[in-house]
């Protein structure tokens, strides 16, 4: 009878354990689903083909373009790309977009760059316009991809790198500075995601409102599908902890909006904090939003580039 009664209990604790497992795995895949694929490939071609396609094509007519294939050293796909040259530019700039952009939604600033001396290198980031590897992953995957254009771009380039990131592309940008700055000669931020821990945290807090889940045993559940599905875990969404963590003491421009939504004007700050040295500096825009500079007052943006350049050069 004892025997049998042990049977049972033992039978009872591995149906608990399954059946917890089974759940955290479907908690765990819902909430990677959603980061990973926040917005689609195909929300960001509809708004290539909305917002972006007529300036697109008037920056072509006016500027040698030249779409580009590097291959991805790291992962099973190709990062197609835009090669902008200007006649007697030495240099080039690697321009990163940010989530739900695309290369095609970069011209306001390849402009400026151009401008400046820059040749421009811009890619399609994961998951995003005609990069068909899949994931969103908030630059810590990204960050590969960058790395490897900076590779492209050292190949075919003598002078110095310049590397710019938008948004989300501004920690991958920062992630990707972080792991290999050799390469680098300027990081410049536009309105950067410093911890997108801080972001889904919003999100799942209206999961929980609505659904009645906990905060905490989401994050627990995502955290560990991520860590099994592609190899790391939230903690590497903050770039604070990448910046602290390396050797990068490159300068550092750092731009951002006391009005911005997304990226809240604090996020740069934290940033910038965390980044040892003095070969940085912070410049905060009072009239625009998120990464509106570059599109509604060129000029600024410009002058505040080449007054950083300048500086260090």
């Amino acid at each position: 009878m004892k025997k049998k009664t042990k049977k049972i209990l033992i039978i009872l604790l591995f149906t608990i354990l399954f059946l917890s497992a089974s759940f955290i795995i479907f908690i765990g895949k819902n909430v990677f689903d959603g980061f990973s694929n926040i917005v689609t490939r195909e929300e960001t071609i509809k708004n290539r083909n909305t917002y972006y396609e007529k300036s697109y094509k008037e920056f072509k007519k006016l500027n040698d373009v030249k779409e580009i294939k590097i291959e991805s050293s790291k992962f099973n796909h190709h990062i197609p790309a835009i090669l902008v040259r200007k006649e007697n530019n030495q240099d080039l700039a690697i321009l990163i977009h940010g989530l739900g952009g695309t290369k095609e939604s970069m011209t306001h600033q390849a402009k400026v760059f151009l401008d400046l001396g820059f040749d421009v290198l811009i890619p399609d980031q994961r998951n995003s316009g005609d990069n068909i590897s899949k994931y969103n992953t908030f630059g810590v995957l990204e960050s590969f991809d960058i790395l490897d254009c900076l590779n492209y771009a050292k190949s075919i380039y003598d002078g110095k790198i310049l590397l710019f990131g938008e948004s989300a592309g501004g920690a991958g940008a920062l992630i990707a500075a972080s792991r290999d700055d050799s390469l680098i000669s300027y990081l410049i931020l536009d309105c950067p995601v410093s911890d997108a821990n801080k972001m889904m945290e919003k999100e799942l807090k209206k999961i929980e409102e609505k659904e009645g889940v906990p905060v905490s045993f989401m994050r627990f559940s995502g955290d560990i599908y991520t860590r099994i599905k592609l190899g790391y875990s939230f903690s590497d969404f903050d770039t604070t902890k990448w910046i602290k963590e390396s050797n990068f003491r490159k300068p550092t421009l750092f731009i951002n909006s006391q009005i911005d939504k997304v990226t809240p004007y604090q996020m740069a700050v934290d940033i910038f904090d965390s980044l040892p040295g003095d070969k940085k500096e912070l410049k905060t825009i009072k009239d625009y939003g998120h990464a509106e500079l570059a599109r509604e007052d060129s000029k600024v943006f410009k002058k505040i580039i080449s007054g950083f350049l300048e500086k260090y050069k």
